[in-house]
């Protein structure tokens, strides 16, 4: 079963959203070193109508244990649309602010990478 490993702080997590690609480089890494610990500290940042019973995340991927699951925050219910949208526009009042920027990379002809 998953779990352990280094902690993340909610602040660590938060950085991710705002940092360049060392650090998306770096989180990735702690993601998967890490998955309990980084996602719950992405978790308590989220509001939640219930929240989940047993375990936070329990997996196997190892077919000679058995069954191949993925279980996260089972029982756990949450509205996205109020986390990702409402709470920011209304609470932190950034209605005003860029939500998502996408910044497509391709090559020139040279092979130089272009923002």
């Amino acid at each position: 079963a998953g779990g352990g490993g280094a902690s993340v702080s909610s602040h660590q997590a938060s950085v991710s959203r705002s940092g360049g690609e060392e650090t998306t480089d770096r989180l990735s890494k702690t993601s998967r070193a890490a998955a309990e610990n980084f996602w719950a500290a992405i978790a308590k940042d989220f509001f939640w109508k219930t929240k989940h019973t047993g375990r936070f995340l329990d997996y196997n991927f190892d077919v000679t244990k058995g069954e191949i699951f993925v279980k996260c925050m089972e029982g756990a219910t949450t509205n996205i649309c109020y986390n990702l949208l409402d709470r920011n526009v209304h609470e932190r009042k950034l209605g005003d602010k860029i939500a998502f920027f996408w910044s497509v990379e391709r090559s020139d002809t040279d092979g130089q990478r272009i923002m």
